[in-house]
């Protein structure tokens, strides 16, 4: 049995926007493949400015910390003096390939 109940003025409506946009960035490859969320945001112009400053802070950290790499076996590692300091770092950053954002809408 429904009972029958006036609407509360005072009470708000949430609006919902059809499309919303998911901020992303994803890392490793092939078997370790992984994509994280970072946020939700129903405003475009905010995801593309997210991922804009997360990508150019990424490719910056990413050229930082080259420095403390070697290439001895034809292969870019990080030199054994960095690994106790810096390896945890340099290897995260490693691992991530970008930031991206995607439409998600709903019924």
């Amino acid at each position: 049995m429904m009972i029958n109940t006036p609407p509360n003025p005072h009470l708000h409506k949430a609006v919902v926007s059809g499309s919303y946009y998911l901020v992303r960035y994803c890392g490793g490859s092939y078997d370790d493949y992984y994509s994280a969320v970072v946020f939700v945001t129903n405003k475009k112009s905010t995801a593309k400015k997210y991922c804009s400053k997360f990508n150019k802070a990424l490719k910056k950290w990413k050229v930082y910390y080259e420095q403390f790499e070697t290439d001895t076996f034809g292969m870019k590692w990080i030199a054994d003096e960095h690994i106790e300091k810096h390896f945890d770092r340099w290897n995260g950053l490693k691992n991530i390939t970008k930031c991206y954002y995607e439409d998600v809408s709903f019924r």
